[in-house]
């Protein structure tokens, strides 16, 4: 075998290696920055890839976020009647019909979110509880919590907002019977607040801490129900 042939044969494997060991490096880049221009960096350099499938995936959830939270800060029926044109079987597809439901029972912004967006006053996808009225009692009769007033209510999550306590308490039921083992331990509580001039009742469950509050919507949010961790007001 001439040199050549041989140069031939064991260059061309080091050149596929080279190939994919540059091609992974790309990936993990576009990974780390997570932003659509990574991925689209990356389809363009490595069109034939096994991965573009998968950078495909990632730009249309991003996508969707970036959408989801400018209906979120919109916070009109329309908003999220033209986010579930766009997305009707998307992530937050359950939670901006319940808002729209909400709208057209007259009872405002559900005020609810996933990890990505919640209360348009509060940062982060986190509801404030000094945006509401206080808590009710675990002890009331059939597990069911008495709307009250006036505020003070600690760490809890959001679950929705409606148009009368009887609702809320019916939407705690059907969420405790689908979510089996996450709200285990938890009473709800129904918060009397305003929206839009309306009177809405925001569904919540006191926790202990953020942590606890963050870790229960991160299990609800994965059956695709809506929620919101709730911070108590800071002290001025």
């Amino acid at each position: 075998m001439s040199t050549r042939a041989l140069v031939t044969l064991f260059a061309v494997p080091l050149l596929l290696l080279s190939g994919c060991s540059r091609e992974k490096s790309d990936w993990r880049s576009a990974q780390a920055a997570d932003t659509s221009e990574s991925y689209e960096q990356f389809i363009g350099s490595h069109p034939d890839s096994s991965l573009v499938t998968t950078a495909r995936e990632r730009l249309r959830q991003l996508a969707e976020e970036k959408d989801w939270r400018s209906a979120a800060e919109t916070d009109t029926a329309d908003a999220y009647r033209q986010f579930l044109s766009q997305y009707p079987s998307g992530k937050w597809a359950k939670e901006a019909q319940l808002r729209v439901d909400n709208f057209s029972s007259g009872a405002g912004s559900s005020g609810a979110g996933s990890s990505g967006a919640g209360s348009s006053n509060a940062p982060s996808g986190v509801a404030s509880a000094d945006n509401a009225a206080a808590a009710a009692p675990s002890g009331a009769p059939g597990g069911a919590a008495t709307a009250i007033s006036p505020a003070g209510a600690g760490f809890g999550v959001q679950l929705g907002a409606f148009s009368s306590a009887e609702r809320a308490n019916a939407e705690w039921n059907k969420i405790k019977s689908h979510a089996a083992g996450t709200l285990d331990g938890l009473e709800p509580r129904v918060v009397v607040g305003e929206s839009a001039g309306k009177t809405i009742y925001r569904l919540q469950a006191e926790v202990r801490d953020e942590a606890q509050a963050r870790a229960v919507c991160t299990g609800l949010t994965l059956d695709n129900t809506p929620c919101v961790p709730v911070l108590p007001p800071k002290s001025p």
